[in-house]
C-alpha cells in the first residue's frame, strides 16, 4: 500500500525497489519518495566531496596561467587579475556554500556554476587579446569542459547546463567578436560539442551507475532489515515474539534515563484451554491475532513494546509518562478485550472472551526487568485468583 509520498511501510519500499532494479531503465531520475530518501542518505556526503573538488579545480585551473604567457602575453595581467581577484575566490566561496544544508537543486546550480565562470574568464581574455595565437587560447574552453566534467564529481544535469551554458557563450562570443575565420571559428565550436557530448555521456553513466549501486545497497539493507523484523516477530500475532522482547529489554535499560519510570504489564486470556477444547484451534490463533491487534492499537501511541510472551500470554512494557498510567492502561485493555465480544461458551464467569492483567512499574536503574516481570506475573496470578478479568498491582522488590 502506497501512501500520497511514496510506499507505507519497509515491506513496501522493498517491493518498489525491487521492481525499480528489475527494470533496464536507462533514465537518471528515482520516483520522488525514493528521490528523497537517496538525497537524504547521500547528499550530505556528496556536498562534501563537491566541496573538495571545487578546491582541487581551483589549484588545476590556476596553473593554466602558463598558457595565457604563452598564448595571449598581451592580456595576461588581466588575466592573472581575473584568476586570483574573481574567479578563484568565487570558486572557494562556491565551495564554502557546498558546506551550508543547500538543497539538491541550489547545490547543482552552484556547482554548474563552477566550469561556467572558468569559460567566461577565458572568453572575457579572448575578448581583449590582440595575440596572433589568440583562437589557440580559445581551446581551452573544451579544454576546460572536459577536465571539470571529468574530475568534478558533478551531477548529470549540473554538468549538462554548465555545458549547455559555455557552449551559448562560447557562440556568442564568436559572433559578436569575429576575430577568427570562419573555418577556425566552427572548428572551435565543433571541438567544444564534442567533447562535451562525450564527456556528459560518461557522467551520465558514472551517475547512473552510482544511483544503481545504491538502490542495490538499500535493497540489501532493507532485505536484512525486513529478516530481522521476521526473526523477532511472532509468527502469528505480528506482535514481538520473546527475541523481539529481549532487545527492547537490552535497549530501555540501556538506553533510557536513570530514575525514568518503567512498567510492565503482563495479561493472558481467560481459560483459553476450554476456547480452544470448545471452538477448535483455528478460532483459538483468530481470538489470540484480534486481542494482540487491540491491544497493539491501544499500546502503539503510547510507544508501548507488546509481546506474545508465551501461548494465550502477552507482555506490554512502557516507559515514561506511560508507565505512571500502567494500571489505567491495563484498565483500558481489559475494556478492549471485552469489547471484542468473542463469545465464549465455555466461560465460567462470563459467555465472552476476557483477560486479567498483573502490573508492575519501577524506575530504570532501581530495579531490572527480571524484578519488574516477577512482581507482574505475582500480580497476574492475584487477578486469576481474585475471579479473573481484572486487574491487579504488583509489588516489585
Amino acid at each position: 500500500m502506497k501512501s500520497a509520498d511514496g510506499p507505507a511501510a519497509d515491506r513496501d519500499v522493498l517491493a518498489e525497489i525491487e521492481a525499480l532494479a528489475s527494470r533496464q531503465n536507462r533514465g537518471l531520475a528515482f520516483p520522488g519518495w525514493l528521490e528523497s530518501r537517496f538525497e537524504a542518505d547521500t547528499g550530505a556526503r556528496y556536498a562534501q566531496i563537491l566541496a573538495a573538488d571545487v578546491g582541487r579545480t581551483a589549484v588545476y585551473y590556476n596553473l593554466f596561467l602558463v598558457g595565457d604567457f604563452l598564448l595571449t602575453p598581451d592580456t595576461v595581467g588581466l588575466a592573472a587579475s581575473l584568476h586570483f581577484l574573481a574567479v578563484t575566490p568565487a570558486m572557494l566561496l562556491l565551495a564554502t556554500l557546498f558546506r551550508t544544508r543547500v538543497g539538491p537543486l541550489a547545490r547543482d546550480i552552484v556547482g554548474g556554476f563552477v566550469p561556467f565562470l572558468i569559460a567566461c574568464q577565458i572568453l572575457c581574455v579572448f575578448v581583449f587579446s590582440h595575440s596572433a595565437t589568440v583562437s589557440h587560447y580559445l581551446y581551452f574552453v573544451a579544454l576546460n569542459a572536459t577536465s571539470v566534467n571529468t574530475s568534478m564529481r558533478l551531477r548529470y544535469r549540473a554538468a549538462k547546463w554548465a555545458t549547455s551554458a559555455t557552449f551559448a557563450a562560447l557562440v556568442a562570443t564568436l559572433v559578436a567578436t569575429q576575430k577568427i575565420p570562419v573555418e577556425v571559428a566552427v572548428m572551435q565550436c565543433f571541438s567544444f560539442v564534442v567533447c562535451g557530448a562525450v564527456t556528459l555521456r560518461g557522467m551520465a553513466d558514472r551517475e547512473r551507475e552510482f544511483r544503481r549501486a545504491y538502490l542495490n545497497a538499500l535493497r540489501d539493507r532493507l532485505k536484512i532489515a525486513a529478516a530481522d523484523a521476521e526473526a523477532n516477530q511472532d509468527a502469528l500475532t505480528g506482535v514481538a515474539n520473546r527475541r523481539g522482547l529481549e532487545i527492547a529489554v537490552r535497549s530501555i535499560w540501556r538506553d533510557t534515563l536513570p530514575g525514568e519510570s518503567v512498567a510492565l504489564i503482563l495479561f493472558d486470556v481467560d481459560r483459553f484451554k476450554a476456547y480452544n477444547d470448545l471452538y477448535g484451534h483455528p478460532a483459538g490463533d483468530a481470538c489470540l491475532r484480534a486481542i494482540a491487534a487491540a491491544a497493539l492499537s491501544r499500546l502503539a501511541p503510547r510507544a508501548g513494546h507488546l509481546t506474545r510472551f508465551g501461548g494465550e500470554e502477552f507482555l506490554a512494557l512502557l516507559t515514561g509518562a506511560a508507565a505512571r498510567d500502567a494500571e489505567a492502561i491495563a484498565e483500558q485493555l481489559r475494556r478492549e478485550v471485552l469489547a471484542l465480544d468473542i463469545a465464549h461458551a465455555g466461560s465460567m464467569e462470563r459467555k465472552i472472551v476476557s483477560a486479567s492483567f498483573g502490573v508492575a512499574s519501577g524506575r530504570v536503574g532501581e530495579i531490572g526487568f527480571e524484578a519488574l516481570l516477577a512482581a507482574a506475573d505475582a500480580a497476574l496470578y492475584a487477578a486469576k485468583s481474585a475471579g479473573r478479568n481484572k486487574v491487579a498491582r504488583g509489588l516489585a522488590a
